[in-house]
């Protein structure tokens, strides 16, 4: 009833053609990857044997704004939270560039094109154009494979910018020396503690500020991350002066429910916001146009490849997947290389 043939464009590209015949009529789809094909071929295959469905299908159309609401109501849930909290604000825009009565199977990509400029209009970066359209990608991928009423996805076929690399400004030793006195002159009581934790541990800021009581081993000396980027929990080391400073938190803690280690002082089922303490004390450490709390990730990383720890060490400590995010700190650790091929060659030839 279906068939999947693979042929290569004019312009060299490689795409997947299904064709469905049913009593002298055929229906003909072109896709990109033959994972989408197969997916279309087997959905179409299904519907004509159940007799839902003639040839060439026709749907019911959905507009944008319908396909959006549901996708909040159905697919946020599933996401992490801190995820979904991203992305909602990026949904508004989206909607009213591309029209909320658009229909979502006449989207094209001279469509998405437009909305990649009025993004680029707004001053928008790179990468916040990439997620935006990571987003409406992922929001036809799941009309496609789950709701069965798309065929395709034009994301696909648009070229997204080109993002910068990442940040690769860390701070010295005398840098780091500065914003911890900074931290610890702050008014709030848990900025020195928290900024302290992020120079010893390498953690994202929200994982720290999601840490709960039953993340921390003062005997064993860990912090265990839950809410991580990755969705993969990770143990990190909690040593020396970090190691200190918590046992002392926890010692002049009056209680420890079951909540955040830094709750919010009104709500204490919310974490910390230490935007204006962290800004102030970048002001006061003379660091105010020159880093992010996210440096201090870059920080411990940079040093970590300086003091010869190797590349999966760096990954393991900071949560990464892959070695590809560590490797822009493989430059620094020359002289660590330097130390393992004269190792190696000493044994082999000497």
């Amino acid at each position: 009833m279906a068939s999947i043939d693979t042929y290569t464009t004019q312009k060299g590209q490689t795409v997947y053609r299904v064709r469905i015949r049913r009593q002298g009529k055929a229906q003909t789809r072109i896709f990109l990857t033959k994972k989408d094909a197969s997916h279309f071929a087997q959905q179409q295959e299904g519907l004509l044997l159940a007799g839902l469905a003639g040839i060439p299908q026709k749907r019911q159309p959905h507009t944008l704004a319908e396909a959006v609401e549901r996708y909040q109501q159905e697919v946020f849930p599933r996401k992490k939270p801190s995820t979904a909290r991203s992305q909602k604000h990026l949904l508004p825009f989206i909607v009213r560039t591309l029209g909320p009565s658009t229909r979502l199977d006449a989207i094209t990509p001279a469509d998405l094109r437009k909305l990649c400029g009025a993004l680029e209009a707004k001053g928008n970066s790179p990468a916040t154009v990439v997620r935006n359209l990571a987003l409406l990608s992922h929001l036809f991928s799941v009309a496609i494979r789950e709701w069965g009423i798309l065929d395709s996805n034009p994301c696909r076929l648009v070229i997204k910018p080109r993002e910068p690399r990442g940040r690769e400004r860390y701070l010295s030793t005398d840098e780091i020396q500065r914003l911890l006195l900074a931290c610890q002159a702050s008014r709030s009581p848990h900025l020195y503690l928290i900024v302290l934790l992020a120079v010893s541990s390498g953690a994202r800021l929200g994982e720290l500020l999601n840490l709960r009581w039953a993340d921390i081993d003062l005997e064993r000396g860990t912090l265990l991350f839950r809410d991580t980027k990755n969705s993969e929990s990770r143990y990190v080391p909690l040593v020396g002066t970090a190691l200190e400073a918590m046992r002392k938190y926890r010692a002049e803690a009056s209680n420890v429910p079951a909540d955040f280690l830094f709750p919010s002082p009104t709500n204490r089922q919310k974490p910390l916001s230490l935007r204006t303490a962290w800004e102030t004390a970048l002001r006061k450490s003379d660091l105010k146009d020159e880093a992010v709390f996210h440096t201090l990730r870059h920080t411990v990383g940079s040093h970590l490849a300086m003091s010869g720890a190797s590349l999966l060490d760096i990954a393991t400590i900071l949560g990464h997947k892959s070695l590809e995010m560590v490797k822009r700190y493989s430059h620094l650790s020359q002289g660590h290389l330097h130390q393992t091929i004269e190792r190696m060659t000493t044994a082999v030839l000497s």
